[in-house]
């Protein structure tokens, strides 16, 4: 159970004590035989529950006595007892005859760090607490070893929060953020079109009688991002924005598909039920009929809702009060089948789930990395933001308090990551925003980002038509060599792909008749650290057509090949390997910088050094040849940088097919 503070103790034990006797000690002890019988006179007195006249008693005992421990005991006894708790007081006994008497009992310990857990003094409660735990043999209960066990465990992660606060920056959005509510945002993987709820206020009905209490309506809406802003948004067209209260989006990556949650009465009136529904976007605001996503999923007696997609667009988390979970609200996932029904959700299981309630996860498009909000997990006051990161052999690993003062005592959710992992995303209305609810977003701090990924889309045409082409992409891990094939759509040519950003890959098409071409994707360029829109035009195969083996690089002055180049050639090798009946000449160019005969001599090593590899890999020398032409044929006037380095370049001929 999440608690910041927990209700502090009124413990039988503490009659029990004196009822029965106690000697746990013989420390802090009197042979002051007038003191002793004063002390059985205030026990009597507390007995009675005559507080009032038990502590009168008492403080003339340690006036006379100030080193006789059991009055302190008895003192921060009833200082918790009395209906007008006094725990400054409790806390002074207690330490006192801690102070007098270390080990005269252990429960005093247990005492003094419930009291100071309370003050949020969570360094030193948990100091007590831990010495409490100590003398397990000491501990007259079970329930007593748990509570203390548990609020050992609060202090901890409380004094440690504190301590280490996160950085946090909020800033609103802007474009979308207006003097009305926005809320429930969420940005698509590739950064291009915000999506959330506004909500607007109807004008208000006065009658003869009375004047209408306010209503409101909530719509939502689509935000396109121009020039780095995102515009303030339009509503969504039909079918959108028809029912009361629709919203909470989430997308696949190819932003094709959208799943987003419809809540409506039903039963009569008597159940507010929400349900997951899912609509297709046929591109220019067209958007298919919104379909329900199945009985297997939705139940007109539960509550589903809260939607998010992983990546590769086979699993569904959201969340439901369901019968069989682990508290109120739960977090479920569900699985689409080759046949593209889902499947019946399964909990996410205690990892996740607590007693209490789990909702708003967002997977990210890492597919390794969930955020979700929990009242059940420690935290700082209602709803907290956790994040939990998929292990090995796909075992989630234990949540994380996303951390101070990204939560706060407010109720905390409704939260996301933007593809790159550097922004995280939220609603609030407590932070000085444009009016009311506001969408924000700040720096993530690196240790709760998600794992990198890269994610690249783009279309793939013929180069001689500019029309869209069906064809394979390959994307080929470097370090693995495992292949991935990225679907294209065989009508627009269009492509979007997502993977980890661990290791370098190359990206191959792969098309009959059509010459090699292919980008390499490296994890030291920048460039691949946010949503990037590569286009591809690829060439049919032609007799003395020259086609550019592109990314193929060289220290300066020097022909030795590097391993990222013969990664490539790699890839040209397999597709000559693919062609036998294609022959190729390798040339070699160079910008304008040093002199003519140099820059043939190492254009020639260059184009030499590529043919001789493609010999040392099994290919045919009958097949190739080369040869270097300096920078006697550049492809763009060698006025600036950025010209010479399209001008040096290695290219392939087609000689015969």
């Amino acid at each position: 159970m999440k608690q910041k503070t927990l209700p502090f103790l009124i413990i039988l034990l503490f009659t029990s004590f004196f009822i029965q006797g106690q000697a746990v000690s013989d420390c802090g002890k009197t042979d002051n035989k007038k003191a002793n019988r004063m002390f059985e006179k205030a026990v009597d007195e507390y007995k009675a529950f005559r507080y009032n006249e038990a502590v009168k008693i008492l403080r003339d005992i340690i006036e006379k006595e100030p080193d006789y421990v059991d009055p302190y005991f008895l003192l921060g006894t009833i200082s918790i007892k009395k209906t007008d708790k006094n725990l400054k007081a409790a806390k002074m006994y207690f330490n006192k005859v801690i102070e007098i008497c270390p080990d005269y009992d252990t429960y005093a310990y247990y005492y003094v760090g419930d009291i100071y857990y309370g003050e949020e003094k969570y360094d030193t409660a948990a100091i007590y607490l831990s010495k409490f735990l100590k003398d397990v043999d000491k501990i007259k209960s079970d329930n007593d070893y748990k509570r203390a066990e548990q609020l050992q465990k609060y202090a901890s992660f409380y004094d440690k929060l504190f301590k280490n606060p996160v950085p946090f920056n909020p800033k609103p959005l802007e474009g979308v953020c207006t003097k009305l509510d926005e809320y429930l945002p969420i940005i698509t993987p590739d950064n291009e079109f915000c999506y959330f709820t506004r909500r607007t206020e109807l004008p208000e009905q006065v009658t003869a009688w009375k004047t209408a209490e306010k209503k409101y309506q909530e719509k939502f809406i689509e935000s396109e991002r121009h020039n780095g802003v995102f515009n303030k948004g339009e509503e969504m067209p039909e079918p959108f924005n028809l029912s009361e209260n629709e919203g909470g989006a989430t997308f696949t990556i190819d932003n094709k598909m959208l799943f987003y949650t419809i809540c409506k009465y039903t039963d009569g009136g008597n159940y507010y039920n929400c349900d997951i529904c899912y609509a297709e976007n046929f591109g220019e605001l067209q958007w298919s009929k919104i379909k329900n996503l199945g009985k297997n999923v939705n139940s007109s007696k539960t509550w589903e809702s809260q939607p998010t997609i992983s990546s590769d667009g086979k699993t569904l988390y959201f969340v439901s009060d369901r019968p069989g979970g682990y508290g109120g609200y739960d977090i479920y996932k569900t699985l689409k089948g080759a046949n593209g029904e889902w499947s019946t959700p399964i909990n996410m299981g205690p990892t996740v789930n607590t007693a209490g309630n789990e909702k708003s996860p967002f997977i990210h498009t890492d597919s390794q990395t969930l955020y979700f909000a929990s009242d059940g997990w420690p935290g700082l006051g209602g709803y907290d933001i956790f994040f939990i990161k998929l292990g090995e052999e796909f075992k989630w690993k234990e949540p994380k308090n996303i951390g101070f003062p990204i939560n706060s005592v407010y109720d905390d959710a409704g939260f996301f990551v933007s593809t790159d992992g550097r922004f995280g995303y939220f609603a609030s209305n407590q932070l000085k925003g444009i009016g009311g609810w506001d969408i924000f977003y700040f720096d993530l701090y690196e240790g709760a980002r998600p794992e990198k990924v890269a994610f690249i889309k783009g279309e793939l045409k013929d180069e001689k038509t500019n029309e869209p082409i069906a064809a394979r992409i390959e994307l080929k891990n470097i370090k693995t060599k495992q292949i991935t094939e990225i679907p294209v759509d065989t009508l627009t040519g269009k492509y979007v792909a997502v993977f980890p950003l661990k290791n370098d890959y190359l990206l191959t098409i792969k098309k009959d008749d059509y010459a090699y071409e292919s980008k390499y994707i490296s994890t030291k360029d920048e460039t691949f650290q946010q949503p990037v829109k590569i286009d591809i035009h690829i060439k049919p195969i032609e007799v003395g057509a020259s086609y550019q083996l592109k990314d193929i690089n060289f220290t300066t002055n020097s022909f030795i090949l590097t391993d990222e180049s013969k990664n490539i050639i790699d890839g040209f090798i397999e597709f000559l390997k693919e062609h036998p009946k294609v022959n190729v000449d390798i040339q070699g160019y160079t910008d304008d910088i040093g002199n003519d005969k140099d820059n043939l001599i190492l254009s020639d090593n260059r184009a030499k050094s590529v043919y001789e590899y493609l010999i040392s890999m099994n290919i045919k020398a009958i097949r190739l040849s080369y040869k270097g032409y300096g920078e006697s044929k550049p492809l763009l006037p060698n006025i600036n940088d950025e010209n010479r380095a399209k001008n040096r370049r290695t290219v392939f001929v087609i000689k015969s097919k």
